[in-house]
């Protein structure tokens, strides 16, 4: 796994994601105006990044489109002990990734749709818990086979990996 954004990015692109190289032990893309969208990117910036960044992990910048409309983007739970339920909230999806803890699922969403905390909170009335976010246009997922910084193992898909999957099969939220 020397080159991992060399050999992922290009089947990626392919599908028309936007992957971004993550910087070795992080869980970050340190390169400038990575928020920026494939399509006002110079293509031969985007080429270079396979030499220059060769051996980095892979992520991947979320809000690239889809056909219907939609984008791309994910469903970050943190908290172990939401997993369960969010996964039947959203029918089984078929396309997760884990790392440290927590599962990420990637879901289709409305183009507008805003970043979003998620949050519980107790019938008792206590302060609400965080479980995870919404991750939106300009957000980052970071996807196998990256190497996790916390675990040293890399990450790993649960279901389909997400080139394998059709958008149309990717959950839908109407955020």
């Amino acid at each position: 796994m020397t080159n991992v954004f060399a050999e992922w990015a290009p089947k990626y692109r392919g599908l028309d994601y936007w992957p971004r190289p993550i910087a070795p032990g992080t869980k970050a893309c340190k390169i400038k105006s990575w928020q920026t969208p494939d399509g006002e990117i110079d293509p031969g910036v985007l080429e270079g990044w396979l030499e220059s960044h060769a051996s980095n992990g892979v992520g991947l910048l979320l809000g690239s489109p889809f056909p219907d409309g939609t984008v791309l983007g994910a469903l970050d739970i943190d908290n172990d002990d939401y997993t369960r339920v969010v996964r039947t909230l959203l029918r089984d999806p078929p396309c997760g990734r884990i790392g440290a803890r927590g599962i990420l699922f990637f879901v289709r969403i409305k183009s507008d749709a805003a970043y979003r905390a998620l949050t519980v909170k107790a019938v008792t009335g206590q302060s609400a818990l965080k479980i995870g976010e919404l991750l939106t246009a300009r957000r980052l997922a970071v996807i196998p086979p990256t190497v996790h910084p916390e675990t040293q193992a890399p990450y790993r898909w649960i279901g389909s990996a997400l080139h394998e999957t059709a958008y149309t099969d990717l959950p839908l939220l109407e955020a």
